[in-house]
């Protein structure tokens, strides 16, 4: 049974039995299932002990039997606390600090598992509902009642009371339950001291130890630590990945362990006091996964008969379905290239051996190293020795010159262009005669390298160059204006909203943002930001060599038919360097249930406004290069979009709010509609008041919901500015038909309004990686692979090379050569002409 909703009475709860404490889903056996600790020796056989029926204690009904106030309104008359004092005429106070008290007494000396069951089964739903526990009297109180809790299961002393159990249960089912309190109780922070909160971290690390719900609901408990405990975690996260690293050979936990590291991957403040060696068991920890994925893999494929690429969704191994399998190998390769990044440059060889290990340890016994690691190693050869972008942008010189306006087409001088296949990459050359200019671009799985000089050919000197000297002369000019720094990265400044607004420059000269927009990022690609680039000189020479192609003696080969070069070359760089993602983003005002009203409102809650700006860089869709728009026309669909990204992928936030809203011309929001029904995660920010069905939205693909409404019971702060009732917000996930838990959510989670954002575009990114698979997978019925821009990439530039027409006659020489000895046996070899 599910933990109980407070605003869905309609599933019956039961506290006798087995019943009541599976409720909270956190390490309660099923009876089903013996206890592992139990002896297997048979059973006596014993006569029967009559033994009188007994009657529940507790039991939720169906319906309610009294009318719940309507959700944007309050009693006049109960209080939980009150700021004008307790004797305040008229009003009658509610004692929630006793009713604390009396709570954590139950959990130190209940007696009775009905009790006790029934006490840890409903109080994180109650302790969600935080405005309910008000005052600094309920705040001493929650303090105790953690402190309880931690203590009980440190100890073990937790339901040590009980009398009776009933059959499969025992001490620990009930710990279980109790870690769900504690992950509400950490949006209570402000109620603990510092040692409460590491104790609350520690308690959290030791449940790793545990049985696999209870092993489950740390975990994620730990992922909210994350975000709204990052001192404490700091100093426990060593020992929570060696912990990991123990427990990862368990394929059920793999999704659960490899999203922690991909979510906390994305908080630099727990990294502050990182070793080599931590670095070093997270990759470990990633890496370990696929060795377990390629040996299930290897079993199939020996143990299954061919078949027509249908048949079922078990797959993955260890009974985990292949679609998971899929996500969970996916995010393996994620987990290493962000943690990876995360290293200090020059520190990042060290951890080069160790990885290539990992990684041919997962291929062993395969007679080559299969795509997705061939990926690996390409992308470790282009951020081991700089942080360059993985598409550069075209210098002023190169545009002009290679771009010419029509009336510059005739005096513009032709370049040269020679192409070679190098191992896994496209090395194309062009050059300019006279004027000195060369640009080297090299296009591999993982990115572009792109080397270019500027030719300095003064009008003076004899010949000069009329057409490639005014091109060099405004390269000289002063950059694009770059604004302040956001999230590290600096902006560059939209001229025309500069030019519009009249914004105006602070005392530094750098431009103030537009109070409306703010800073815009502006005709710029994610891979083009201007940041600052660290570039070690081995990164060159290893881009222009044929690494990793490692099997064979260097390939290097000329193309020696040009026209093939351009139509390649073009439907390469259409695969982005990067992986895009597209997710929706609906506002649900107070009082709405239809898709219509919702796609209808065209702004938000301040609290609404605030999430949006901390979920992603506002972006001028009109003019972008190389940008994923996720569909969007800036002439149909809004100007602006909210979007985010790094280096491993962009997120392209479609939000309705944003769209125009045209209620006369498209009463039904249909050009809404087709951008975000047709998304497979949407985030719905609930300020309806009521619980938001899964199907509101009516559309062919529901996978993932990701809905954030209030903390709180009858409480809308819709159009509320009052950072008090916009502190923390609750987050559910609901998932599709069929789909398996991913996420490290499970009933819901309290988060801080500060890392909501954050959070939720962690949720965003990993939920529509699994969306995406299980859509490719066909619902989890079909063992397809799925693959990055990079895999397709790599995909594309091999079917490139073995297309190449093979040159017989070189390779003949080759072998004549061998064959002969001698100096005179160089003579192939030396013919360099052959080859470049």
């Amino acid at each position: 049974m599910p933990m109980p909703q407070e605003r869905n009475g309609r599933q019956a709860s039961r506290g006798r039995g087995a019943g009541a404490p599976g409720a909270a889903g956190a390490g309660v056996g099923s009876r089903s299932e013996p206890s592992r600790s139990r002896s297997r020796a048979p059973p006596l056989h014993r006569p029967p002990i009559p033994s009188k029926p007994l009657e529940a204690l507790w039991q939720i009904p169906e319906t309610l039997a009294f009318n719940i106030a309507s959700a944007d309104s309050h009693g006049e008359v109960l209080v939980s606390y009150d700021p004008e004092g307790p004797d305040r005429p008229g009003v009658v106070l509610l004692p929630v600090s006793q009713y604390l008290q009396l709570l954590t007494s139950l959990i130190e000396k209940e007696s009775s598992w009905e009790i006790l069951s029934y006490v840890l089964c409903h109080l994180p739903v109650q302790l969600a509902n935080k405005h309910l526990f008000c005052g600094p009297k309920s705040r001493a109180a929650i303090s105790k009642l953690m402190t309880a809790l931690c203590t009980g299961i440190i100890t073990g002393e937790l339901a040590s009371a009980v009398e009776a159990w009933p059959p499969g249960l025992k001490a620990r089912d009930a710990h279980g339950l109790a870690y769900q309190t504690l992950s509400v109780l950490v949006s209570y922070k402000r109620c603990f001291d510092l040692q409460q909160r590491h104790l609350l971290v520690e308690v959290f690390n030791s449940g790793l130890n545990d049985q696999l719900t209870t092993t489950k609901c740390c975990l994620h408990a730990l992922t909210l630590c994350a975000f709204e405990l990052k001192p404490s975690m700091t100093k426990c996260l060593s020992r929570i990945l060696e912990k990991l690293s123990q427990i990862m050979s368990n394929p059920n936990m793999a999704v659960h362990i490899v999203g922690f590291l991909s979510i906390i991957g994305g908080v630099p403040e727990l990294r502050v006091n990182f070793t080599e060696g931590d670095f070093k068991m997270v990759f470990g920890v990633a890496l370990q996964y696929l060795q377990h994925y390629n040996r299930q893999s290897a079993n199939m494929k020996m143990n299954t008969a061919p078949s027509g690429g249908g048949g079922g969704g078990g797959g993955g191994g260890g009974g985990m379905s292949w679609a998971l399998s899929q996500h969970v190998r996916i995010l393996s390769y994620s987990v290493v290239y962000n943690w990876f990044l995360a290293v200090k440059l020059p520190d990042r060889p060290r951890h080069i051996r160790y990885i290539t290990r990992q990684l041919l340890l997962a291929n062993e016994g395969n007679t080559a190293v299969d795509a997705p690691t061939e990926v690996c190693f390409d992308w470790l050869a282009r951020y081991t020795y700089a942080s360059a972008d993985p598409r550069p942008a075209h210098s002023v010189f190169s545009e002009i010159v290679l771009h010419p306006s029509a009336a510059d087409a005739q005096s513009a001088i032709r370049e040269t262009e020679k192409t070679w296949v190098m191992g896994n990459s496209i090395v194309t050359v062009r050059a300019l005669p006279r004027s000195g200019w060369v640009e080297v671009m090299s296009r591999r799985p993982s990115g572009f390298s792109r080397v270019e000089n500027v030719p300095m050919v003064g009008p003076g000197d004899v010949g000069p160059d009329l057409f490639s000297i005014p091109a060099g002369l405004i390269m000289e000019r002063d950059p694009p204006r770059v604004g302040a720094t956001v999230e590290g990265e600096p902006v560059e400044v939209d001229e025309d909203s500069l030019a519009l607004s009249d914004v105006g420059e602070d005392e530094e000269g750098v431009p103030r943002p537009d109070p409306i927009k703010g800073y815009v990022w502006s005709k710029t690609a994610p891979s083009q930001r201007r940041k600052h680039v660290d570039i070690d000189p081995s990164f060159l020479i290893l881009q222009l060599s044929p690494f990793p192609d490692g099997t064979t003696e260097p390939f290097i080969k000329r193309v020696h038919d040009p026209s093939t070069v351009p139509k390649f070359v073009a439907s390469l760089d259409r695969i982005p360097v990067i992986d895009t993602h597209k997710v929706g983003i609906l506002y649900v005002a107070p009082n709405q249930t239809h898709e219509t009203d919702i796609l209808q409102n065209a702004h938000g809650s301040p609290a609404y406004t605030r999430f949006l700006e901390g979920l992603g860089r506002l972006i001028n869709l009109r003019g972008q290069v190389d940008v994923y728009a996720g569909g969007l026309d800036p002439d149909e669909d809004g100007e602006y979009a909210y979007a985010w990204w790094d280096d491993i992928g962009q997120i392209l936030y479609h939000t309705a709010t944003m769209m125009p809203t045209d209620v006369a011309a498209d009463p039904l929001c249909n050009n809404k509609k087709r951008h975000i029904g047709n998304d497979y995660v949407r985030i719905v920010w609930n300020d309806s008041g009521r619980a938001y069905r899964f199907d509101t939205l009516k559309t062919q693909f529901q996978f993932v919901n990701i809905v954030i409404e209030p903390h709180s019971l009858g409480t809308i702060a819709a159009f509320s500015n009052n950072l008090h009732e916009n502190e923390y917000f609750k987050v559910l996930m609901q998932l599709g038909p069929g789909m398996t838990e991913f996420a490290p959510v499970g009933n819901f989670k309290l988060i801080s309004a500060e890392n909501l954002p954050l959070l939720v575009r962690q949720l965003s990114l990993l939920s529509d990686w699994f969306a995406s698979i299980f859509r490719e997978t066909q619902m989890d019925t079909a063992r397809v692979e799925m693959k990055t821009n990079w895999h397709s990439r790599l995909e594309a530039i091999r079917r490139f090379k073995n297309q190449l027409p093979q040159e017989l006659d070189r390779e003949e020489a080759l072998v004549d050569a061998a064959a002969e000895g001698g100096v005179m046996g160089q003579e192939a070899l030396r013919d360099f002409t052959t080859s470049f």
